[in-house]
């Protein structure tokens, strides 16, 4: 009778402990296995482990196919995004990556979908059937700029002299690309990101032209884009500059006061955050426009930063781009005009304690 129960509890052991491998093993399966595509236009780092301090492996470019094998902790807010650090694969490597800048489509594949709806679309408008620029432009004149949470930022030509944005999304159950916000305007920029903290990403909707500018703040939700706040100031542009979200969101207003006629006779600008409380955008401070020559020692555009050996007051120190919102042609080109080891003369302002960098100026 012993021997009997004791095979039974054996069988017990055994058939639990072979239940708990095939469970493990169906959990392993279904947390990893997930293919995902880097959404970030410069591209993002593989990391030997889950934080930004870890050794750097390689730069996944952008667009790239990344297979995620798990995931490490609770979902955070980091450079802008929400996500998780997830270790994937990539071309016969292994590492870690920050999941918000990862998306679930392959982002050149939005490209033809765009320019064939456009196209159809303008040669039914009654204005943009006119002119050729519009109905029969090429797939390639369709620019992707930026990827946040499925929702895509595109160019697409609608003036005479460039594009506008549009505002698309892609739907993960249905597989396909839907529009999600369009404006018909001249020289139209959109920002996609967090500007409150409901995990809906938002747009800040620049109408820029001419003698001033037409700001639009909408807000998402589940629905949709809704409008919350328009402000037409006398600026000549918006540029925004990210220290977190809602409360700590700033923007730089292009509107000067001075000028460069005498050496200290310098320009202020001015900057604003937008209050995603009151929803309206208030003073946050001034800075003078420092003007300098120096050496350029490093750049990291995937941080957006510079380090330049400042020759006026002889000491090197990080810049963080102005403009952080750049598209691949605008890093191209910046590119190929700051180059290390190339002597310039900048411009940069001081907020918080922090350099940041406006642009180079004809030596």
């Amino acid at each position: 009778m012993k021997k009997k129960i004791l095979i039974s509890s054996i069988s017990i052991v055994l058939v639990c402990f072979i239940s708990f491998l095939i469970l493990s093993t169906h959990s392993v399966n279904a947390a990893g296995g997930e293919e995902k595509y880097v959404a970030a236009k410069s591209g993002i780092n593989l990391r030997s482990g889950p934080d930004k301090s870890s050794k750097v492996i390689t730069l996944i470019p952008f667009g790239s196919k990344v297979t995620i094998e798990k995931s490490e902790g609770n979902e955070i807010f980091l450079d802008e995004r929400y996500g998780k650090w997830v270790n994937v694969k990539y071309d016969n490597k292994t590492g870690w990556v920050f999941s918000g800048f990862l998306c679930d489509f392959k982002p050149d594949t939005i490209i033809k979908p765009v320019a064939d709806f456009y196209r159809d679309k303008y040669r039914k408008d009654e204005y943009f059937s006119k002119y050729k620029e519009y109905t029969h432009f090429k797939d390639s004149e369709v620019s992707i700029g930026t990827i946040l949470d499925n929702y895509i930022v595109l160019g697409i030509p609608n003036t005479s002299s460039g594009t506008g944005d549009v505002v698309w999304r892609y739907d993960v159950k249905e597989k396909k690309f839907f529009e999600a916000f369009d404006i018909r305007d001249w020289y139209t920029t959109i920002y996609l990101f967090y500007l409150n903290d409901d995990k809906y990403p938002d747009l800040f909707v620049d109408h820029g032209c001419c003698s001033g500018t037409d700001i639009d703040i909408l807000f998402g939700s589940e629905k949709g884009f809704i409008t919350v706040d328009k402000e037409s100031t006398a600026c000549y542009g918006y540029s925004y500059l990210i220290e977190g979200s809602c409360k700590d969101m700033k923007f730089a207003c292009d509107t000067y006061e001075g000028d460069f006629d005498g050496p200290e006779n310098y320009p202020m600008m001015y900057f604003y955050n937008f209050n995603c409380e009151k929803k309206k955008f208030e003073y946050y401070a001034k800075s003078e426009i420092i003007r300098s020559e120096g050496i350029i020692k490093s750049i990291d555009w995937v941080n957006m930063s510079i380090v330049i050996n400042d020759t006026s007051y002889k000491i090197s120190d990080r810049y963080k781009f102005y403009n952080r919102t750049y598209s691949e042609k605008n890093i191209k080109s910046s590119k190929e005009e700051l180059q290390k080891g190339k002597e310039i003369s900048f411009d940069y302002v001081l907020i918080d304690g922090k350099k940041i960098f406006l642009g180079t100026r004809g030596n």
